[in-house]
């Protein structure tokens, strides 16, 4: 955001792992976000397709008291920090209730929220600072899908380019998107109220290079995610590998969304295990000489 060899040069920042495909190909990407006409401009995106809020953070009030995430932000006795700062705007000195919003490590962020993080960490008196020295004060979690969104719902401006939605949790400025980002998470016990996911996913085989998926997810996605990937209307799509099913990473990424055929999981697949004639024939001999034992100890 300060070496002017790339200031004023990018449109959006997104980070993305390894195991992450793009849905579509950059020249469509570059023409949702232009500044001017893009229908994602002046827009933050913080959270992915497993926020319990879709597009928007989530409040850590909303949860169960019961859940670890309530938990965890919700034992100081006085109830929300109470950041004191001096604002970057006027200059003056400000007070302000922080309360914990919930989003991912993955975002697409506007250049001139990145440089106001950029330059508030910086600064010790800035919101950003203050609440990070809270957070490490109080032995609190400062991740990335904690902090971040955070500090975007409650800085002003930013808090004015979050997500605007319908009714339907819909981008009202782009009605296809419920979420910038798609994966399976958290599937392996019901979610705080009580959803639990029972479709079937992949699995990683065991001849597979790729690496067992925690019980908590990410888990791998295939062909049979296309359908679910459309209705979200993602952009961006974890986890992948062609060492699970390479035909998801040779499908995108696509120019448009009709291109992605809309395949979904049938109500339960089993499929048989990966042939192997020597395996096969060594279990077909054993039965055969197992036959004519038998048939020689009749005849005694």
């Amino acid at each position: 955001t300060s070496d002017h060899r790339f200031r004023g040069k990018w449109d959006v920042f997104i980070n993305l792992s390894g195991d992450t495909m793009p849905v579509y190909q950059p020249s469509v990407m570059s023409e949702l976000f232009h500044p001017s006409t893009g229908p994602l401009r002046n827009t933050n995106f913080v959270t992915s397709s497993s926020c319990e809020t879709g597009l928007l953070p989530t409040n850590v009030h909303i949860f169960p008291h019961w859940w670890h995430k309530w938990e965890h932000y919700n034992k100081n006795p006085d109830g929300d920090p109470v950041i004191s700062y001096i604002d970057g705007n006027d200059g003056d000195a400000k007070e302000i209730t922080m309360v914990t919003h919930f989003g991912s490590q993955w975002m697409a962020l506007l250049p001139d929220f990145v440089e106001y993080v950029a330059k508030s960490l910086k600064n010790p008196n800035s919101l950003a600072s203050r609440y990070r020295d809270f957070l490490i004060n109080a032995r609190k979690l400062m991740t990335d899908e904690t902090f971040i969104p955070t500090l975007l719902v409650h800085a002003y401006p930013y808090n004015e380019t979050l997500p605007v939605l319908k009714e339907d949790g819909s981008l009202d400025a782009m009605p296809s998107m419920k979420a910038i980002r798609y994966e399976r998470m958290d599937e392996h016990v019901p979610s705080a109220f009580g959803y639990f996911n029972n479709q079937q996913r992949y699995e990683v085989p065991k001849s597979s290079e790729a690496d067992e998926p925690k019980v908590w997810g990410p888990y791998f996605l295939g062909i049979y995610d296309l359908g679910d990937i459309v209705d979200s209307g993602a952009l961006f799509i974890r986890k992948v590998s062609v060492n699970v099913d390479p035909n998801i990473v040779y499908m995108f990424p696509v120019s448009r969304e009709s291109d992605i055929p809309y395949i979904r999981w049938p109500n339960e697949l089993q499929i048989s295990e990966k042939p192997n004639w020597e395996r096969i024939k060594q279990e077909m001999m054993k039965k055969a000489k197992e036959e004519e034992e038998k048939k020689v100890k009749e005849k005694q």
